[in-house]
């Protein structure tokens, strides 16, 4: 019986086969997005291998990477942690930023893992390129940038999962001036004493006051004859 149900357990949750982050597998992930960002932004030799000698914190599962620029975690100065799924393949979810034009939809999207960990280390790299950690200037920290360089880079690593990207509209926000210059709705209370006052108005159109009575231009005199009996 207890095999019974260990079978039956394994057939109605079947596991999913996982990726071996080897020595290799990590090297060519490095590669690849350190060929991008200096091709992206034309660094030298010297940045080249500044940018190369940043420590790489390897951890597998889900969760969010990043780029620490100073000391932590056991390290003297910046470094990256990038996590890595455990799957073959995992779901891809970008920033919504409009100036970067495209994101995934909510639900991501399924790539390869070795795939999705190259794009994210390209996202980390563009942000040590902001903070001048290759020797170069410094740059303005923005999520917009690495958006752009992680889009860019997996139009050309992964073209299916670029076609299934979405278009980021931006929002118009109407200008304070225009705002001011619309009048309020009216409440609830006012709107009926505006009705009141224009029925009020109509029936005192339709209504006229009487004229008044003029002064007798004709002098009085006293009667002679009494009032009473």
């Amino acid at each position: 019986m207890d095999a019974a149900r260990k079978t039956d357990r394994s057939a109605a949750t079947p596991r999913v086969a996982s990726l071996r982050l080897t020595e290799r597998s990590r090297r060519a992930i490095h590669a690849e997005a350190l060929d991008f960002v200096c091709g992206r932004y034309a660094l030298d030799d010297a940045q080249r291998a500044a940018l190369a000698g940043l420590p790489i914190r390897w951890r597998r599962g889900r969760g969010a990477s990043a780029y620490y620029p100073r000391r932590a975690h056991g390290f003297d100065g910046p470094h990256i942690l990038l996590r890595v799924a455990n799957g073959r393949t995992a779901r891809w979810h970008t920033y919504r930023r409009a100036r970067a034009r495209y994101s995934t939809p909510p639900e991501g999207i399924e790539v390869e893992t070795v795939a999705l960990a190259a794009a994210v280390l390209v996202h980390e790299f563009t942000h040590a390129v902001q903070h001048g950690a290759c020797g170069g200037v410094r740059r303005k920290f923005s999520e917009v940038e690495t958006t752009e360089n992680e889009v860019e880079f997996m139009r050309t690593r992964a073209p299916e999962a670029f076609a299934q990207l979405v278009p980021v509209v931006r929002r118009r926000r109407k200008s304070r001036a225009a705002a001011k210059a619309r009048p309020a709705a009216p409440s609830g209370l006012a709107a009926l004493r505006a009705i009141v006052l224009r029925a009020a108005g109509r029936l005192a159109g339709l209504v006229s006051p009487a004229a008044p009575a003029k002064p007798s231009t004709r002098r009085r005199s006293r009667s002679t004859t009494p009032t009473g009996s």
